[in-house]
């Protein structure tokens, strides 16, 4: 047998196709719509909308999320929104992904209006604790 064939367990380091982590799919997740190579925001705004002129993109899937930072995702993520970043440190943000903010921008106001963004999930953590008790003694 001239190629060996391997058994592939799910711990192996695959290499993935770029293309296939630069998709943007639509928002059934049926149909490429385009794609984003995850390195301009800018690029990817105009790549939105491009797509929304005919289709409408799945925002919750878009490319390259890694980029957002660790202390921007999750809460802060779903609470801005931010909807994409590049390595540059600008992010894709707004209800509908049509502004584009720094990081250091988003940054500023969870400083400005709750201290920092561990305050913030801070206090988000301890809503969500009030309310459990609250369920509790109904």
């Amino acid at each position: 047998m001239a190629s060996e064939i391997r058994r592939r367990f799910s711990l192996d380091e695959s290499a993935i196709d770029p293309r296939l982590k630069n998709r943007i799919l639509s928002a059934d997740g049926d149909e490429e719509l385009g794609s984003w190579d995850g390195q301009s925001v800018h690029d990817l705004a105009r790549e939105l909308e491009r797509i929304e002129e005919f289709a409408d993109a799945n925002y919750a899937g878009l490319p390259h999320s890694q980029n957002i930072p660790e202390d921007l995702r999750d809460q802060v993520e779903k609470d801005y929104p931010i909807w994409a970043a590049d390595p540059s440190g600008n992010c894709l943000v707004g209800e509908h992904a049509e502004q584009i903010e720094t990081v250091d921008a988003i940054r500023s106001y969870y400083d400005k209006n709750y201290g920092g963004v561990e305050q913030f999930k801070e206090k988000l953590r301890q809503e969500r604790e009030r309310m459990i008790a609250e369920m509790k003694q109904r």
